[in-house]
């Protein structure tokens, strides 16, 4: 809400306690005696500006210090962190309501360091470590509900002082966040013991980052934790198994980075977990998931065996596999049996190889309630390498007879070096199915290749209900980070070069692939495609966006290199 929402409420504040001209008037008349209709014949001089009868108008100024204290600490904890620092700052009211405040951050920006301070030592260690001690002795308790400990910047701070920060914080603690420096030294063990001691049986919600988490057996309950969010944490598997079965409160799960897990089970106990996300957790070899309300699932790593057990309330599921080079057919078929009342897929396939099935072939099993599809290719990279038979996804829409929204990100970087030519006789003919409910379809870092030009003239002729097509050139749908890493896992990409060339940004020329020497060339081809293939086929009651088109200019330019070009060959 930010200040406006400050300036707002003391506004409407201002306006309920300001008095009337009738009030005022009344008011005034009562004090002498007057009756009502004496009172109302009293305000006709007022309204003619007469003064000799009336009242002077009194005006009242609402100021901060005239607010009752819990009206301002409700106002004043609607404020972000740093708003309401900026206002107490400025106001002496504000400044004893700070204390109030129910979150607290300590990081290097709210400590006055910058970037550059990296390595920590000596004076200046210790003068952060005051600085802390002092923060928490004069905010910590009751009124603190979020805390969050962001220390990534403190490399060589000890295990006590972490221990007397949290041992003096976490009375009242309702959100806990520990994020510690990420090396190769030993690495701090977080106190199981005050989630569930006096001071912290309040904690529902716990993130770590860059720590060890080791509960006893037989000498801890969780009782309170709604929400966990672990990266980067040493946990084992029968250490994650003793701390799931004593979270029976537990609702959101997320491990990231969790090395040292290889069997995550979740106990059927877990009756109120409905969001479970596991990430690039690289000795995970399988997950067994008896927890019955489970709704939203996502997963990145490689391909491993799921039991996702009582499966009736999965409504979202996001898979991101690398490598594998048959996922989405795997999962047309494994799915519907898995979670059949699916309603949203997000699928992610490095190096994705299309099998065609004939549509005469195609298995029973169908997804009856997905209304959004997602899937998301990443390559083939290598001028050699073949293109994808996007035609082999007709299978999938097909196995989703409810499905509203289609959506296809591709990645592909192999080089058309030429101007695209269709060849009719090239094109695979389908036999005509009706997709009665698919209404959107959007498809990014569209290319001029002929295969995905098949899949969009068969939408076109089979979506009977379609109201719109997007076609974009650019590269979208893939997270920076995840596009990079799978790069360099599957030795398909240099990291540097995804990392800094990622259209992160509107320049055009980052949004392209590269690869040819002019690197305006298959924008240039993708348009030609849209413009001589497509534009034809779409009925008139279908909005077609492109999207990713080079500016005029551009197109100009490249024709006049196109035919210099040639005229060189």
């Amino acid at each position: 809400m930010g200040m406006l929402a400050l300036v707002t409420l003391l506004s409407m504040k201002r306006r309920r306690r300001r008095p009337t001209r009738r009030q005022t008037v009344a008011a005034s008349c009562t004090a002498d005696g007057c009756t009502a209709s004496e009172a109302k014949r009293k305000r006709g001089p007022c309204r003619q500006g007469g003064n000799s009868g009336g009242v002077k108008r009194m005006r009242s100024h609402l100021t901060l210090d005239r607010l009752p204290q819990d009206v301002l600490h409700q106002i004043f904890v609607l404020l972000p962190m740093q708003d309401a620092a900026r206002a107490a700052c400025v106001s002496r009211a504000l400044l004893l309501t700070w204390r109030y405040y129910p979150e607290l951050t300590i990081s290097n920006k709210t400590l006055g360091l910058n970037e550059q301070h990296t390595c920590i030592r000596g004076q200046m260690a210790t003068d952060i470590i005051r600085k802390i001690d002092g923060v928490l002795q004069n905010r910590a308790g009751v009124w603190v509900k979020r805390l969050n400990f962001e220390l990534q910047f403190f490399h060589n701070v000890q295990a006590c002082y972490i221990d007397h920060w949290l041992d003096a914080a976490t009375p009242g603690i309702e959100e806990l966040t520990l994020e510690l420096p990420r090396d190769e030294k030993v690495k701090y063990r977080f106190p199981c013991k005050i989630l569930f001691n006096e001071k912290g049986c309040s904690i529902q919600s716990l993130s770590l980052y860059a720590c060890t988490f080791h509960p006893e057996r037989g000498s801890c309950t969780f009782r309170s934790l709604k929400r966990v969010h672990f990266s980067w944490v040493h946990i084992t598997t029968e250490e994650s198994w003793l701390f799931l079965s004593n979270s029976l409160a537990l609702e959101h799960l997320e491990l990231l980075h969790c090395d040292d897990i290889a069997c995550l089970k979740i106990p059927c106990t877990l009756q109120l977990l409905n969001f479970l996300r596991v990430s690039r957790c690289n000795m995970l070899q399988m997950i067994e998931s008896d927890a019955p309300n489970v709704s939203t699932f996502h997963y990145e790593g490689p391909i491993i065996p799921f039991s996702l057990g009582c499966s009736a309330q999965l409504k979202d599921v996001n898979i991101s596999i690398y490598p594998w080079f048959n996922l989405f057919d795997h999962a047309r078929t494994k799915l519907p049996t898995i979670a059949p009342n699916i309603e949203t897929l997000v699928l992610l396939s490095a190096d994705e190889i299309g099998v065609f099935s004939h549509l005469s072939s195609l298995p029973d099993e169908k997804f009856l309630h997905l209304k959004c599809l997602e899937l998301v290719i990443v390559g083939p990279r290598t001028v050699i390498s073949f293109h994808y038979s996007y035609l082999s996804l007709v299978s999938f829409l097909i196995a989703c007879p409810a499905l509203e929204t289609f959506i296809l990100h591709v990645e592909e970087s192999a080089v058309q070096k030429y101007h695209l030519v269709i060849d009719p006789s090239e094109l695979m003919q389908l036999p005509g199915h009706r997709h009665e409910h698919l209404k959107h379809v959007t498809i990014t870092g569209f290319c001029p290749v002929v295969r995905l030009m098949e899949l969009i003239f068969y939408i076109l002729e089979n979506a009977v209900s379609l109201q719109s097509l997007t076609l974009d050139n650019r590269i979208r749908g893939f997270e920076k980070d995840l596009v990079a890493y799978i790069s360099q896992d599957t030795e398909t990409r240099d990291f540097e070069e995804w990392w800094n060339n990622f259209g992160v940004n509107e320049e055009f020329l980052k949004y392209m692939r590269r690869g040819h020497p002019n690197p305006f060339w298959e924008a240039y081809l993708s348009h030609i495609a849209i413009r001589k293939y497509i534009v034809g086929r779409v009925p008139s009651s279908v909005e077609l966006k492109i999207l990713g088109a080079p500016p005029d200019d551009i197109i100009s330019s490249v024709m006049a290199w196109e035919r210099q070009w040639h005229g060189q060959v």
